[in-house]
């Protein structure tokens, strides 16, 4: 069971980084394989066709659940469902057939709830279906139970959701007062139908008559605010842009943190996410209508905030895992101050892999493209600018990435091998770093920072090269070759990366480097970190 699970997750994780082919790769090459018990297959096959579904990967779907009938499995009522539905969608049938095929189904004696829901969201996930089929499915579902039949609360806040991100205000009342069967004997605030719809509101900027009429509603039914409540509050004035009020709340919540209600990871990150966004170019935050606060707080300040909650949390013991630090927020952090080119800052950050082990692990592919594709992402930006300076004769040397990289070069594969390299030499300097040259087979080909496709390669760099030093090679880290599952790798790349930026952001006639980004790094250091 517990591989099963594993392998699941496995598979989610590939769809939600929008990689549906590696991840039927991924099923197939577990299927192929002797691992699984029949029960294991069985789940296995049921959940990642409707993944697929969900996700409207018919083709790939399709033919996982030929070759689930092909071992002589049996696919659930639910399954068999989704799939007709699908295959009538695609000849233009309307929600009244649709809402028949369902109807059909709920007279099978195996069709329960955890069935319903599956079909909802197929239909709502792949295949965009309106909230008054949803409605009315649930309806006719309902009509075919027993008399005093109550919807799950699982049911209930998912319909919750379907109707918020539609906009539909009078679907998401009608459902955040229906009485389920589970609401009164739950006591986790974090599935309480409110906190859920305001965490929720987030995705779809809904009216401020929803937003009033949510909190009338709690304060009528004597509702508590309570930590959910506010973290899906800040959720949501991110997602209205209302940033002056999510940085009046965070305030709030740090200085009001006791024992017992202590901010937490879901409560830091949307506060990064703000700041992240404020960080933007000038010219994107006036096409967009972004203004920045007044109250914005720093953001080497809200990560001293985040880790003085981490060391309450533990009782300063800070190498044990808490609800406040986790690599979700960690990555959240870096990303922002990468975002803001604070090198000394990001540095900071990801020492954390080595000070507080137990709370963030260690490095992943996804460390190292936060990072190295935030250096990545600020070199591009800036070739036009070295491009015209060279046209007009003048020196580079007042350009970041030139800096950086030692020379003007081509912004190919070569570029990430170059700058990867980085990681693996343990001197502090701004010297040139060699590469390997990249020639596409058709000339005048793309480069990769385009993100145009680069399968068709002549260059094949040596894996090992990168791999001695603990770090990804530049086809694993560009996601032309796959990384396996859970690994991890190396800090020191990192850090080596992060110096070599920092030296960077100095003037040419800063000598010496060593002792300039020592200092640089000493003041991120008394900004963001509490002694203990």
């Amino acid at each position: 069971m517990q591989a099963y699970a594993g392998r699941l997750r496995s598979v989610l994780k590939k769809l939600a980084d929008d990689n549906p082919a590696a991840a039927a790769a991924f099923v197939h090459q577990n299927l192929d394989g002797r691992a699984l018990d029949n029960p294991s297959r069985f789940r296995l096959y049921e959940r990642s066709i409707s993944s697929f579904l969900r996700y409207g990967d018919v083709m790939k779907a399709a033919i996982l659940y030929s070759r689930m009938t092909r071992e002589g499995y049996i696919p659930s009522i639910a399954l068999r469902v989704q799939m007709h539905m699908v295959k009538l969608a695609e000849l233009s049938v309307t929600e009244e057939q649709l809402l028949d095929i369902a109807c059909d189904a709920f007279g099978n004696p195996s069709f329960d709830e955890q069935a319903l829901r599956d079909i909802l969201h197929t239909l709502v996930e792949g295949l965009g279906a309106s909230p008054e089929l949803v409605r009315r499915i649930v309806n006719e579902f309902v009509k075919t139970r027993e008399s005093g039949f109550t919807l799950s609360n699982d049911t209930v806040i998912y319909l919750l959701k379907v109707h918020q991100k539609a906009g539909d205000e009078d679907g998401a009342r009608y459902w955040s007062a229906y009485p389920s069967a589970s609401r009164q004997d739950s006591a986790d605030p974090h599935s309480h139908p409110y906190t859920t719809l305001l965490r929720d509101l987030a995705a779809s900027k809904p009216s401020f008559s929803v937003y009033k009429w949510t909190l009338e509603r709690m304060q009528a039914d004597n509702v508590q605010a309570d930590l959910p409540f506010y973290n899906a509050l800040l959720a949501h004035e991110v997602g209205r842009r209302n940033y002056e009020v999510v940085f009046a709340i965070y305030r709030l919540l740090i200085e009001k943190r006791s024992t017992t209600v202590l901010p937490q990871a879901q409560t830091f990150a949307p506060v990064f996410r703000a700041i992240h966004r404020l960080s933007c170019s000038h010219r994107y935050r006036r096409a967009n209508g972004i203004r920045v606060p007044p109250n914005m707080p720093s953001p080497r300040a809200v990560y001293k905030d985040m880790l003085t909650c981490h060391l309450e949390a533990t009782r300063w013991r800070p190498n044990r895992s808490s609800p406040v630090l986790d690599t979700t927020v960690l990555h959240r952090a870096l990303r922002t101050f990468l975002a803001r080119h604070d090198y000394a800052a990001a540095y900071t950050v990801v020492r954390a892999f080595r000070y507080f082990p137990a709370a963030v692990g260690q490095p992943t592919i996804a460390t190292y493209r936060i990072v190295y594709g935030g250096i990545l992402g600020r070199i591009k930006v800036e070739f036009p600018q070295m491009a015209v300076r060279l046209a007009s004769g003048l020196d580079l040397e007042s350009v970041w990435a030139s800096r950086f990289l030692g020379a003007r070069l081509t912004l190919d594969l070569s570029m990430i091998y170059r700058v990867l390299r980085v990681g693996t030499d343990p001197r502090l300097g701004l010297d040139f770093v060699s590469a390997p040259e990249w020639n596409p087979r058709q000339s005048g080909g793309p480069t990769l920072l385009e993100g145009d496709d680069m399968r068709d390669l002549d260059l094949r760099l040596e894996a090992q090269d990168f791999h001695s030093h603990g770090m990804p090679s530049p086809l694993e880290f560009a996601d032309l070759q796959p990384v396996p599952d859970n690994q991890t790798y190396s800090l020191v790349p990192l850090e080596r990366a992060l110096k070599r930026a920092i030296a960077a952001s100095f003037p040419p006639e800063h000598e010496p480097l060593a002792r300039q980004m020592s200092a640089a790094i000493a003041e991120a250091k008394r900004a963001m970190v509490v002694k203990w």
